[in-house]
């Protein structure tokens, strides 16, 4: 009779522990926040792919007389990320030594700039995903992965005649995982796009009813 008594407080100690485990496990890693330690942050990434897809447009441009000015037109949109890409634009090209002028829509033609050369680009698509998010064991830490892409289609344009000097469609990526809990560290709460839907399986929610239920049992 005491060992049924002894096995029965076991029982109910290894209950309560996987009751704890199974529905505070979550939190606990949540606020176990730790130091992003060189991991970047989304804004970064998405600055990185937008800052590889203007090289690639620079060496593609090949060499211009130093008083040549390209004019920058936008044709397509991708939504208020807009500004990384425009922003890599300015910087690597004038650090390239490019005379840049930003052309204004057509029918604002107080504004009209002049230049040698159009740049017309497309941005397709530019954003960051988390196409996953899983845990290496049952109760295990979870990880995320990240998923950006830059596709932007250039046509530079020769304005004295009119021909197009060079077209292509660019493509960039970046890909890795990160801890769940550095989540809120690379996101920013001031850009939309650095905070992307999460799309996730939590397996407490499987357990919960399972280990709940053997916790009754263990406890009668």
């Amino acid at each position: 009779m005491a060992n049924f008594i002894r096995d029965k407080g076991f029982v109910k100690t290894v209950c309560f522990i996987c009751l704890i485990a199974v529905l505070g496990i979550d939190p606990l890693l949540a606020v176990a926040e730790k130091p992003l330690g060189g991991i970047p942050t989304n804004f970064e990434i998405i600055e990185k792919i937008s800052t590889e897809t203007v090289q690639e447009i620079i060496s593609g441009i090949g060499t211009l007389r130093p008083e040549d000015v390209v004019l920058l037109n936008k044709a397509k949109t991708a939504g208020t990320v807009d500004f990384v890409l425009e922003n890599a634009f300015v910087r690597e090209m004038r650090a390239a030594g490019i005379r840049l002028a930003i052309e204004a829509p057509k029918k604002d033609e107080a504004v009209a700039a002049s230049g040698n050369y159009r740049l017309s680009y497309q941005i397709v698509r530019l954003s960051l995903s988390y196409p996953r998010i899983s845990r290496t064991w049952w109760l295990g830490s979870k990880h995320v992965a990240r998923a950006a892409q830059a596709d932007v289609f250039v046509q530079f344009i020769d304005l004295a005649t009119g021909d197009i000097a060079w077209v292509k469609e660019i493509h960039k990526e970046y890909n890795d995982t990160i801890d769940y809990s550095k989540l809120k560290l690379v996101e920013e709460a001031q850009y939309d796009f650095t905070r992307p839907s999460r799309s996730e399986f939590r397996m407490t929610k499987l357990l919960e009813p399972l280990v709940e239920g053997g916790i009754v049992v263990g406890l009668v």
